[in-house]
């Protein structure tokens, strides 16, 4: 999971360039969401932060979020699923 900022000194000052700024981001997650690559996205109430998940490696997720780099700040954590922590159990 990613959990992205938006870089605010990077929104344009005029309302007509701010919306083509939000559309061309959108749509960047709209297409990593048709192609697999995010498989969950949303922002926050109150605007400018919100979260990714990514399936993939180490090194995918990381070339995915390369992409969003020159926009925003981010963390990223890997986290284990319900059935992660099942089969961890059942180890000896």
């Amino acid at each position: 999971m990613t959990l992205w900022e938006i870089d605010r000194s990077k929104i344009p000052d005029s309302p007509e360039e701010q919306i083509q700024y939000w559309t061309m981001l959108l749509n960047m997650i709209k297409e990593d969401m048709k192609n697999g690559k995010t498989i969950g996205f949303g922002e926050f109430a109150g605007g400018f932060k919100g979260f990714v998940i990514r399936e993939g490696t180490e090194q995918e997720i990381h070339m995915e979020i390369s992409k969003y780099a020159k926009f925003t700040n981010h963390k990223t954590f890997a986290f284990l699923e319900v059935s992660d922590l099942e089969e961890m159990l059942k180890a000896p």
